[in-house]
């Protein structure tokens, strides 16, 4: 045990976990440690309970928030740490006693039987999305920082000293560059890569089923690829090069969706007119002083009906 925060170093972290096949940088760490604490009396009310909400969200959130929890005694100053990848949901469990009836509890819940939530004042520190650190490591940057205070002697209310990380559990899923040769990101489950990295669910299984690229640019998959670099991006990094390969696809998409010849004729004449696009349509009506919607013309095509009086069809 630590008496002194400074002594407890990225080098102190990875030798204790090196089991674990986890790692961090002190400068990592430094950005963790800078996270700052919301503190709360305990019990909430009806003044500090909104706050806490709008701070870690419902209990059956959609998008849970991530972080560590802190319980300090008031009158002894002894604290306890715990974390989850659902801050709401774990905290709702202490909230309403779930937690009472687990044989081999602990000193903290039976200081809560004993003394009540008013004994105590709660601190919640919830992980950034925009936390500079490793996208691999994103997933779980929140054990490091609980695994920073239970090294302190002041946390004398955990009997667990060393976090599991439980990285090995689970099925993979993997974003790699389109060669399979630098590893952008991994997470420990299809949801959180989907909700990390903004990706719809059905994409990401059409590229782990048959293989396809993402974006042209990225490979999603669940096989391990070996002697692989890691990426040296931070998470908000990667996030903003995956918006911009999703703009470069949609500008292509919609290149190629408007470039198509059509030809266009009054609902009520034979007369036909020739375009080379779509886009050069919408030159040529906007010529006529009428107003129309690319997408539109692109959805009426070959369906015979019309749209601002005319018909279009694809040129064969």
């Amino acid at each position: 045990m630590y008496k002194d925060y400074k002594s407890i170093t990225s080098d102190v972290l990875n030798s204790l976990l090196e089991n674990q096949q986890v790692s961090i940088t002190e400068e990592e760490l430094n950005n963790l440690k800078k996270i700052c604490g919301v503190r709360f009396d305990l019990p909430l009310d009806d003044i500090t309970y909104p706050a806490f909400e709008s701070l870690v969200g419902k209990p059956n959130t959609r998008n849970p928030k991530t972080g560590i929890y802190i319980f300090t005694h008031k009158e002894s100053g002894s604290k306890y740490v715990g974390s989850s990848n659902s801050l709401s949901r774990r905290l709702n469990q202490y909230f309403t006693f779930k937690h009472f009836n687990q044989e081999n509890s602990g000193l903290l819940i039976p200081l809560f039987k004993k003394e009540g939530f008013e004994a105590f004042n709660l601190s919640i520190f919830v992980m950034p999305n925009d936390l500079n650190v490793s996208p691999v490591k994103s997933d779980y940057s929140y054990l490091f920082l609980e695994q920073y205070y239970l090294l302190h002697e002041e946390f004398n209310l955990n009997t667990q000293r060393i976090v599991n990380f439980r990285i090995n559990q689970g099925k993979k899923i993997y974003l790699y560059n389109l060669e399979g040769k630098i590893l952008y990101y991994s997470s420990n489950s299809l949801k959180k890569f989907m909700d990390v990295l903004r990706t719809h669910h059905e994409t990401c299984t059409n590229c782990i089923k048959t293989g396809e690229s993402y974006l042209d640019y990225f490979k999603i998959t669940d096989t391990p690829i070996s002697d692989v670099i890691q990426s040296d991006l931070t998470l908000p990094e990667l996030l903003e090069l995956l918006e911009n390969k999703r703009k470069e696809t949609l500008k292509k998409q919609s290149k190629v969706k408007f470039s198509k010849a059509i030809i266009i004729r009054k609902e009520d004449e034979e007369e036909i007119i020739k375009f080379n696009s779509i886009t050069e349509t919408v030159r040529y009506f906007e010529s006529l002083g009428l107003k129309v919607d690319r997408n539109k013309i692109s959805k009426t095509l070959d369906t015979n009906k019309p749209y601002k009086g005319y018909i279009f069809f694809k040129s064969k």
